[in-house]
Parts: structure tokens; C-alpha cells; sequence
């Protein structure tokens, strides 16, 4: 590959909220990018291309016969259980019909609308059931549609098949052969089940040799841990998409011979059979910014490939690849406004809240002085009676200062918007999301605005207790 063309694509990429870029062509690691302050080691939430993993795991159960074939009716696994608006329609759909996404089920998935399915199933004490209840609004197999509730379903035939959560699963006859040992999957509900559409975290390098495997066609140093029909299913697609094809909880783009897992805020796992290259993203991009195009990505991988041979030595090219991957590693600092006269006043009080959805007790911002800290209090759901203390250190020169903590590693920086506005920018390393904090000083109180990367706002007010 040529390393020059390598170097600009990384420096595209750190023009967005992107957190990693990894390239891997015949097996060797082509350029390994992380986006400060993300750096390497620390597991990304993957949101959506977990569903992919879970797709992988439906491929081990086949592959060890566990289940015979995906032509079978998804009814057929759940006989104890009364369902609603049961039809034909219904009784018709297969497991291949949720690995396709093409269900049929009546479904709304838009984010923070009083109608989302999501939430719904996620609230319901029986969200199989809940699934299942659905009424459908197209025959199987017809129309793509993507939803939560598919997936939501595969992974409670995991454990109907197994008697094993997913995870649990996966652990022993997928992780492990794959040499991947550092995973979360959660949560994990009241009914066993692990969620299949979103909740896996990885270390990109991880993410890669789900890549890997799909490249050598299921093949794990020479054993076979998935058919190869399933992975030429996601290769080639069935259903068509406003973004080329899906199948087996895979997109792809069959005329470029592109593949591919995606997730929401910059998460993706490309694989390129032809040229033996995979590359994977991840991201912590806002819904309403543009996270770096999957499409550009593939053009300019594609455009990087020179030979299938080693190329000449090329000194000044891979000089400039170092140089992108040092610049990505060093974190540009964000434009500073003027600090508040109210420093200091600030720096001695406390705000307290009421109950509320973020269940956040009180705030204080130690701005002055060497070591300036963003101290948070909140409480648990099941104990609103207890207080955490989070005391966390703030950038306040346009750079982040961080801190490991047992929820996660916080990277945190903040700047006067005018004379009563302070803005704090709140980063949970490798969780996919960032949240931001405007808070605005009215005489004593306090207004405090909360955004998160999913599009969620909130505003609290809060009254000083000292």
C-alpha cells in the first residue's frame, strides 16, 4: 500500500470525531491510528456492529449443528408461549428472516420519540414476549427494515439453543479460538438474555479479527468456525438498502466487493476480499455531525492498493506515515474563551438538585488554582438514599486531562463561553459517547443544560448550599 496515501487518509479521518483507524492488508498491520486522548487498550463500545458478532455466533451454532438450519420457523423455538396477533405472516417467519432484518414485524426505531419499539421492549418485564406480540406489518423475508427487535430474538435463541447467554457462548467457542479475551456484552436482563443489537466492547484490534475471519472465508488457523455459505451471504447481500445490501446482519456493496459492519457514532468493520485488506473505525461522533463517510473510507483504501507484491522502498512516504500517526496521537487544542471573574467565587460552592433523570445530586467546579476539578455527586436507581462523589480533573487550556476510574476513563475539558457560561466537554474513553455541560450563573442558582451524543437534552436547575 502506499504509504503516502495511507498518511492523508488518517489525517481525513482525524478531521472528525473519529477515535481510532486501523488498517490490516495479508495479515500485517498497515497503519495503527489513535485519535487522542482515545488510545490504544482500551475497549470501544461497538454499538451496532455488535450485531455482526451476534450474526457470527448464529454462524458457530450452524457450523456445530446446534441449529440445523436457518429455514426454520423462529415459532418453532418458543412452543410454551401464547402470542398475539399471531397469523400466517407470523408463523412464517425464519431465523434467516432476522439475520436479514426482514421480519416483518411491525416496528419504530427512532431515538427519544414516544413511540420508539426500543425502549418499549427494553422496559417491558418480557421483552421476548414483547417481540414476539408485535403485529406485523409485511411478509418475511420481503422488505428490509432495521430493527432491534430482530436481533433481540437471535440472542434469545442462543439461549434456547445453548442454555447459555450469547456472551457466555461466545466466549468459549468464538472469543476464544479467535484469541480474544478482553470483552464486555452487556446488559444482561432479568430474562438471562444478552442484548443482541448493541453493548459489546472491544479493543479495535479485536474488532479487526472478527475482519479477519470473515476474510479467510470462516477459517481460524485452519479450523472452521463458521460456514463458509454464511460469510458469502454477507458478502454478496440479499436485501437491498438505502446503503447497498444486508444480510446476516451485514452491509455490503457487492460491486466494490466491500463488506462490512457498521454502528452508530463512527463504529465500522470493513472487509475487502479481493484485495486482503481489513479496516476498522471507531468513532464518537455526535448524530448531528458528519462522521468520516464509510464510502470515502473504501475509495481511499481502494486507491492505496498499488501491487500485490512489495513495493519499492519508499523513505519520505513512510516518514510522512509516522508523522500522520504522531499527529493523530497528539491532542489539537479547542479554542479558549476568557476566564470569568467568577473563578474564584465559584470555586467555594456547591449545587444541589432535585431528583431527576440524570440523578444527579450536586455539582461543584474548582476552577481555580493549579489543579482545576469538576466534582459530581450522583446517586444510584435502586438506592436514591446513597451519594457517589466523582471528583474529576478539568483541561481548562483546550486540552482534556483525564482519569481511570472503575466506570471508565474520563477525559474532561472546559472553556468560558462569556462571563456567566461556563461549557464542559465530558469523554468516557472508548464508550462511543460524549455528553456536554453548559452551565449558566445566575446570580446564586444555577441552570445547568446537559446534551449527550445520542441527541438527549435536559436542563436542571440548581440551588447553592453553601
Amino acid at each position: 500500500m502506499d504509504s503516502r496515501a495511507v498518511a492523508r487518509l488518517i489525517d481525513d479521518v482525524g478531521t472528525y470525531k473519529q477515535d481510532s483507524v486501523l488498517i490490516v492488508r495479508n495479515g500485517k498491520i498497515v497503519a495503527d491510528a489513535y485519535f487522542a486522548p482515545y488510545v490504544a487498550g482500551i475497549r470501544h463500545d461497538l454499538r451496532s456492529v455488535t450485531k455482526s458478532f451476534l450474526s457470527t455466533v448464529i454462524g458457530v451454532l450452524v457450523q456445530q449443528g446446534k441449529l440445523e438450519s436457518v429455514d426454520r420457523p423462529v415459532l418453532d423455538f418458543f412452543p410454551d408461549r401464547i402470542i398475539a396477533n399471531l397469523d400466517d405472516r407470523k408463523k412464517a417467519i425464519s431465523v434467516q428472516n432476522l439475520l436479514d432484518m426482514a421480519s416483518g414485524i411491525d416496528w419504530v426505531e427512532r431515538v427519544y420519540t414516544p413511540d420508539e419499539s426500543l425502549a418499549r421492549m427494553y422496559a417491558s418485564p418480557d421483552p421476548t414476549g414483547f417481540v414476539l406480540d408485535q403485529p406485523m406489518s409485511d411478509p418475511p423475508g420481503e422488505k428490509f427494515y432495521y430493527k432491534g427487535g430482530d436481533t433481540y430474538l437471535l440472542s434469545a435463541l442462543v439461549n434456547k439453543l445453548t442454555g447459555q447467554n450469547a456472551l457466555d457462548y461466545a466466549r468459549k467457542e468464538l472469543f476464544a479460538p479467535l484469541g480474544i479475551t478482553d470483552v464486555r456484552w452487556a446488559p444482561i436482563d432479568k430474562q438471562g438474555i444478552v442484548t443482541g443489537e448493541a453493548g459489546m466492547r472491544l479493543t479495535p484490534h479485536d474488532m479487526a479479527k472478527l475482519g479477519y475471519l470473515y476474510l479467510r472465508d470462516g477459517l481460524w488457523d485452519g479450523k472452521r468456525i463458521i460456514p463458509s455459505a454464511w460469510v458469502d451471504r454477507a458478502r454478496s447481500g440479499k436485501l437491498v438498502t438505502n446503503f447497498g445490501k444486508y444480510a446476516n446482519l451485514w452491509w455490503s456493496i457487492p460491486e466494490r466487493d466491500v463488506f462490512m459492519a457498521l454502528g452508530r457514532h463512527g463504529q465500522a468493520i470493513v472487509v475487502f476480499p479481493r484485495l486482503d485488506v481489513i479496516a476498522v473505525l471507531t468513532g464518537v461522533v455526535p448524530d448531528n455531525e458528519k462522521r468520516y463517510p464509510v464510502s470515502a473510507l473504501i475509495e481511499r483504501i481502494l486507491g492505496a492498493v498499488r501491487s500485490d507484491r512489495p513495493l519499492a522502498p519508499d523513505p519520505e512516504g513512510e516518514a510522512a506515515l509516522k508523522a500522520s500517526l504522531l499527529k493523530a496521537a497528539t491532542e489539537k487544542a479547542a479554542p479558549l474563551g476568557t476566564a470569568s471573574e467568577l473563578v474564584d467565587r465559584l470555586s467555594s460552592k456547591t449545587w444541589r438538585f432535585a431528583d431527576n433523570k440524570l440523578r444527579i445530586r450536586a455539582v461543584g467546579l474548582k476552577l481555580a488554582g493549579e489543579n482545576p476539578t469538576f466534582e459530581l455527586t450522583v446517586y444510584p436507581e435502586n438506592s436514591p438514599d446513597r451519594d457517589i462523589f466523582l471528583p474529576e480533573p478539568v483541561g481548562l487550556d483546550g486540552r482534556t486531562r483525564t482519569k481511570r476510574t472503575n466506570y471508565a476513563v474520563v477525559a474532561n475539558r472546559g472553556n468560558w463561553q462569556d462571563s456567566q457560561t461556563f461549557a464542559l466537554e465530558r469523554r468516557f474513553l472508548g464508550n462511543g459517547e460524549m455528553v456536554y455541560w453548559t452551565f449558566r450563573f445566575e446570580g446564586d442558582q444555577l441552570n445547568l443544560r446537559f446534551r449527550n451524543t445520542d441527541g438527549y437534552e435536559i436542563e436542571l436547575r440548581g440551588e447553592p448550599v453553601n
